[in-house]
């Protein structure tokens, strides 16, 4: 890594109200630049072009000099620190940030404004999904708080943030949990440019508990083909909905990949994909089903069905279950957990199941053999009636 910023003290040629004109540090890199304001305004004719200094002439050129000096001394101690001690070069926003930061109390800048402008800064290096994630997780706190501060940031507010998502917005453990994860990812990025000292999670543990998992049972699974097959739709976007849904319950497939899903993606009858959200690289044998359901015609070249939006999706699908009468919050998502269960129950030993799925770790596959096992214990409880 090398030093990639230069910079260089410039006079703005915009007249304040006193007929001054300030001098600003521009900042430089890949062609792009950023300007910091000075506290040094000055008449035109008062100011070196080519010693980026005050002349003489002005009756405060040393005091000026020495601002000017100071903020000199104190960019190449952050960029010498950048190269000495970090994995990554700074950008334009954080050299610009850390320069105003140093010697000022932090207590007094805006936690969530950092982070927003964090984020909009790097936005090419999040997934879409992720990023949106994140901006929606800022909406979400500063719901709780309408201006939060570094200092803010400690171990009673996280406390009060967690209460606030339990019994104030009614969100369950896991859903706090995951918000609270997002929480501490933004602390760990004001930890690493300096701005949070020491970590408020330091002694905060997040819990994480087996939540309800809906999925359909073989029965049900198969009421909802019979469905698709009877053609009986009143509105196409019912029936493509249904189409790939009933796709993800016999082949495991989010959402997520379902939408990236192309015809490239077959090879000798398998899926061959890697998946959204992991990265892993899976291959799903595609059963007779699975195969009778894949349109003959893709819909475009980069996605075999036409995908909905998440939100008209889970709606279409509530809808046909209750016409149905299955009384299960039907989602996108309840496929995958189907897909789990119904191959456990049918057999297919969970190491098997564990690939198919794409989990790195089997002890995520057996969630779903434990709730194979709590259905196969209240169906046997039958025999006592």
């Amino acid at each position: 890594m090398s030093i990639q910023i230069s910079y260089r003290f410039i006079l703005k040629k915009e007249k304040n109200k006193d007929g001054l004109f300030p001098i600003y540090l521009r900042a430089f890199l890949k062609g792009k630049k950023i300007e910091t304001v000075t506290p040094v305004t000055i008449p035109l004719r008062d100011w070196s072009l080519r010693n980026q200094r005050v002349k003489i002439q002005n009756n405060h050129h040393e005091r000026y000099n020495m601002i000017l000096d100071a903020m000199d001394k104190k960019s190449i101690k952050l960029l010498v620190n950048n190269f000495l001690n970090e994995e990554h070069p700074l950008s334009l926003l954080q050299f610009k940030e850390r320069l105003l930061s140093l010697n000022q109390n932090l207590s007094g800048r805006s936690f969530t404004e950092y982070i927003l402008n964090y984020l909009e800064e790097n936005k090419t290096q999040f997934k879409t999904e992720t990023w949106v994630g994140y901006k929606s997780q800022i909406s979400k706190i500063l719901k709780f708080k309408k201006e939060i501060y570094f200092s803010d940031i400690n171990e009673k507010f996280i406390n009060d943030y967690r209460q606030y998502m339990l019994h104030t917005l009614g969100n369950n453990e896991n859903t706090a949990s995951k918000s609270l994860r997002v929480l501490r990812t933004f602390v760990n990025i004001s930890i690493r440019f300096k701005y949070i000292k020491t970590n408020p999670f330091q002694y905060t543990s997040i819990k994480k508990v087996d939540g309800k998992r809906d999925f359909l049972s073989a029965e049900e699974l198969n009421k909802l083909a019979d469905y698709y097959s009877n053609n009986s739709f009143i509105k196409q976007v019912d029936k493509e909905i249904l189409r790939y849904f009933l796709f993800a319950c016999y082949t495991g497939l989010r959402y997520s990949d379902l939408k990236t899903f192309s015809m490239d993606a077959i090879i000798d009858g398998s899926i061959h994909l890697r998946m959204h959200k992991t990265g892993y690289l899976v291959n799903i044998p595609l059963s007779m089903k699975a195969k009778e359901l894949m349109p003959k015609n893709p819909f475009n070249d980069k996605s075999l069905f036409k995908i909905y939006c998440n939100k008209v999706t889970n709606k279409v699908l509530k809808e046909t279950g209750k016409t149905l009468g299955i009384n299960k919050k039907l989602t996108c998502h309840v496929a995958r957990h189907t897909f789990a269960t119904v191959s456990i129950s049918l057999g297919i030993p969970i190491e098997v199941v564990s690939k198919l799925l794409g989990h790195t770790n089997i002890r995520t596959t057996q969630v779903y053999a434990k709730i194979v096992d709590t259905v196969k214990i209240k169906e046997m409880q039958k025999w006592d009636n």
